[in-house]
């Protein structure tokens, strides 16, 4: 059933009434309103002749009477005061009647203000409608007027006698406070305008009000209390409206209210208690408010209700419990309410529910049998919770599209939206990339992908710099999924947009948009009215550049003060999961409309997956300039990584900015090979020494690897024969100090080689840790003027690991530094001192452990040079043990005498 402008304006209602109103009463000089109701009748196949012969008598008597009232009207004359006024009031508004249709230089109440034209029909606009009924018929008033989507400027004047249709322009300033003098107003709306101030607290006077509608205007403050005199009040619209704070509670005395939408209104506290008692009540819409939960149990009376929608709760969960009885919905969008529990079995009997959505909630358990063969459900989104179990085998005919984003189903994956039921290994083939997709099961490819550009809703496009933007224009619905060709993205949207009839999911501009060089790249994008996702799929590890273009072209700018200027467009942007940016205003941050604008972000990439989403929290305008137009929009996107991907034929990146993780290793891989160099060295030179000192040995055969001549002949006395080998007598313990090479090394030799002089591939590794802890700490390994437990270093980075404070160690110079990266650090330098060489890493593994490409391994074991070299002087313990034992077992010898001796020596002298 078609549905007049005012309420597409609204969004429609089914009942298909069309309302006109506000007649002037001539004979109190007040504006005196009535309501008309205007209903399509179908006439039913079975219809007997009998009922069609009273339709065609009431017809045919209709017609009738029309001519009569026509013929009569035609001779009756507007009352000249309101001809004055209508005057005055299209001068000030700088407007004209159509031409054709009603007569404004002369007498108004002619042509289509009296010969019964539809007054909502779009060319008779500026409209009036007379009532020529008046002095015996000789008389006209005019009782409606009607000024729609012609972007009048300017304030309301005094001098206005109706306000029945005043929408849709660009009227500013505060809304007067002489409307409340309209005491006989029954139907006032004002939406899409540019009013600002507080809302009048005389609104209140205008008791016979059943329509309010004030949404999409820059109203500040709150609601008055004193609305909640307007008992009468059947329809209140204050959805963009500007006002916030709490609703009042004299709003519990509204209770004729049939509709009421409060979306995108900065509404706070909780949504209240008195609403249930609405029991008349079929739409309510509260979505991108401040509300906190939980939903009223309350609301469990609202049987009436045909659409529910709310949304972006806060604080407190609710359950489904109170939708039990409300089984005349159509709509039921309850989308990341913090709605817990399970879903009811008997959510199956709401046989008229068409839109179903309860995504990004915290739903439990499995889904009922009866949701998938319901007659009249077309949507279903069930996406984000935590649901478990399997899929029926059959659903109902009318279900169109299904949700699952995010669902934990068996031989589901948890991020893959479907639109059918076939889940199995054949997914993997028609889908290529959906295992990359599932977050418990990372993909990861033998040779990882980076760097990959997108062309959002577009074809491929090159740009000066020569990046290449893939295409990304797929057949995108209300529930869909595409992989690219090259497997190295995916893009998934969840969403219907509502009381939208072109459902349509991408944008297309002819606008020269600036603020950037590359104009082109912002002529298509992608929009979503709900849920928007881009991977990245099988991406090589590390850090990565994510930058985003965005562009407002589809509102009107605000300097040119037209009703299609006031549109906003409000989402929120996640990364990895996280909230980058919350409430982002494309135009806002843009500075004005058909401005690109680009969003620059840093992520590390740790399980060779990327997902950037952007997230629709019901805030922004719904019906600007079309009804159901609003949600996340994007043109491109681009991601390069922060290091030199190990993939040949990927170009290397470079960046300005770089990590701790990246100084550190260069720092530590240049010293590393610089003290293998000196190692080298050194071996080299005492290498040639003991050659030298061997020659000395004069054909000894054969000859001694471990001490030279010169050392054994000193050791032996010049080989005395109280010193010969075998015999004792060798003589004092060889207590030579250390060779000058060794002791400018302190601290950096692997112990296989400091104590016995055996060079393993591992030497080099040992050494690269303590240079690792030197540069975290900012000091030496060893340094006698520190504290007894801090002079060794690797003794003291092992105490702070074991207590679980390595951070301690980090330069108390350094203000700013990532915890993370300093604990990788120390725990790859942890590895590198191992005792054992098979214990410590290699030098690639080191590298790959500090890029983060791989997880560094545990630290379990404490080096035994540690351990064992325990240099407190523990003679002293024995010594005092000794001394209490012997002063023990004396005490008791002495006891055992005494208790031996005989008393009657007592007596004895």
């Amino acid at each position: 059933m078609p549905c007049c402008k005012e309420q597409v304006e609204h969004g429609g209602d089914r009942d298909g009434h069309c309302r006109v109103a506000n007649n002037f009463n001539r004979r109190s000089g007040s504006l005196r309103t009535v309501r008309l109701k205007f209903t399509n009748f179908v006439m039913e196949k079975d219809r007997n002749d009998l009922g069609f012969a009273i339709h065609f008598y009431c017809l045919h008597l209709l017609v009738l009477l029309s001519i009569f009232h026509l013929s009569t009207a035609q001779n009756a004359t507007t009352d000249p005061s309101e001809v004055s006024a209508l005057n005055s009031l299209f001068e000030q508004w700088d407007t004209q009647a159509v031409a054709g249709l009603w007569n404004l230089s002369g007498d108004p109440c002619s042509g289509s203000a009296i010969n019964g034209t539809n007054f909502e029909d779009g060319p008779n606009n500026p409209a009036i409608i007379c009532d020529c009924t008046y002095n015996n018929r000789t008389t006209c008033h005019i009782t409606q007027l009607r000024v729609y989507s012609l972007n009048k400027r300017g304030v309301i004047p005094e001098v206005i006698t109706a306000l029945k249709k005043l929408d849709q322009n660009y009227f500013t300033g505060p809304l007067p406070r002489f409307i409340g003098r309209l005491t006989a107003l029954k139907s006032l709306s004002i939406a899409h305008n540019a009013f600002s101030g507080t809302i009048p607290k005389e609104l209140g006077n205008l008791t016979e009000l059943t329509l309010l509608s004030i949404g999409i205007n820059n109203f500040s403050g709150t609601l008055p209390p004193e609305l909640g005199k307007l008992v009468k009040l059947e329809e209140l619209y204050v959805n963009s409206c500007g006002l916030g704070g709490e609703i009042p509670s004299t709003f519990a005395n509204l209770q004729r209210m049939r509709t009421l939408w409060a979306s995108d209104a900065a509404f706070t506290g909780n949504i209240p208690d008195f609403i249930g008692n609405w029991t008349g009540l079929t739409s309510l819409r509260f979505q991108g408010n401040s509300f906190e939960g939980p939903i009223p149990s309350s609301f469990s009376s609202l049987t009436s209700l045909n659409t529910l929608r709310i949304s972006d709760l806060s604080n407190v969960s609710s359950t489904l419990d109170f939708i039990k009885n409300l089984k005349n919905l159509t709509d039921l969008t309850l989308r990341n309410a913090l709605i817990s529990g399970s879903i009811p079995s008997y959510i199956g009997e709401f046989q008229s529910l068409y839109i179903l959505d309860l995504s990004f909630n915290n739903l439990t358990g499995q889904v009922p049998s009866a949701l998938f063969n319901m007659s009249s459900l077309e949507y279903l989104f069930l996406g984000n919770n935590s649901l478990i179990g399997t899929l029926p085998d059959q659903k109902s005919d009318t279900l169109q599209t299904i949700t699952y984003l995010a669902v934990t189903f068996v031989k589901l994956c948890r991020n893959f939206v479907v639109n059918s039921f076939t889940f199995d290994s054949s997914n993997i083939s028609v889908l290529p990339g959906l295992n990359c997709l599932q977050r418990d099961f990372p993909c990861s490819r033998k040779i990882p992908l980076a760097n990959f550009s997108i062309k959002c809703g577009g074809p491929m496009m090159s740009t000066a710099d020569g990046t290449v933007y893939e295409a990304e224009y797929s057949s995108i619905s209300a529930a869909s999924f595409s992989v690219a060709s090259t497997e190295k993205w995916a893009v998934s949207d969840v969403g219907l947009f509502a009381d939208r009839r072109n459902l349509r999911y991408f944008e297309n501009t002819l606008k020269q948009v600036s603020g950037t060089n590359t104009p082109e790249l912002y002529q298509t994008s992608r929009i979503s009215p709900s849920s928007l996702r881009y991977y990245g799929l099988g991406l090589q590890n590390g850090p990565y550049t994510i930058k985003l273009f965005f562009a407002e072209t589809r509102f009107a700018a605000r300097s040119s003060q037209t009703w299609e200027s006031l549109g906003q467009r409000v989402f929120d942007i996640y990364i990895q999961g996280y909230c980058q940016l919350k409430d982002f205003d494309i135009s806002k941050e843009a500075g004005g409309v058909d401005r690109g604008i680009t969003k620059t972000f840093n992520v590390n990439v740790s399980e060779n997956h990327l997902e950037i989403h952007l997230f629709w929290a019901g805030k922004g305008t719904c019906c600007n300039p079309m009804q159901g137009y609003y949600g996340p929009i994007i043109s491109a996107l681009n991601v390069v990584a922060d290091f030199t991907p190990n993939v040949s034929g990927i170009p290397s990146s470079t960046r300005k900015e770089k990590s701790m993780t990246r100084v550190i290793v260069g720092v530590s891989i240049s010293i590393g090979v610089v003290s293998l160099i000196l190692i080298f060295a050194v071996l080299y030179i005492r290498m040639k020494k003991d050659s030298e000192d061997e020659e000395v040995l004069l054909g000894v055969d054969p000859r001694p690897n471990t001490f030279s001549y010169s050392q054994l002949r000193t050791a032996t006395e010049d080989f005395s024969p109280s010193n010969k080998l075998g015999e004792g007598g060798y003589g004092p313990v060889y207590k030579k100090g250390l060779a000058s090479w060794l002791a400018k090394s302190p601290g950096y030799l692997a112990p296989e080689y400091a104590l016995r002089g055996h060079l393993t591939e591992k030497a080099d590794v040992f050494g690269f840790g303590v240079v690792a802890l030197e540069i975290l700490s900012g000091r030496a390994n060893s340094d006698s003027s520190l504290d007894d437990e801090r002079v060794y270093l690797l003794e003291w980075a092992w105490n702070l690991h074991e207590s679980g404070q390595s951070l301690q160690l980090i330069d108390p110079s350094v203000i700013e530094f990532d915890e993370n990266e300093a604990l990788r650090v120390v725990g790859v330098a942890l590895l590198c001192t191992q005792a054992s060489p098979a214990m410590r890493p290699t030098m690639s593994r080191v590298v790959a452990m500090l890029t983060g490409d791989i997880e560094v391994s545990a630290v379990t074991s404490k080096p035994g040079y540690l351990t064992d070299w325990d240099f407190k002087d523990i003679t002293s313990t024995f010594s005092t043990e000794n001394t209490q034992a012997s002063s023990i077992s004396e005490a008791r010898k002495s006891k055992n005498k005494s208790q031996n001796h005989n008393p009657n020596d007592l007596a004895s002298p």
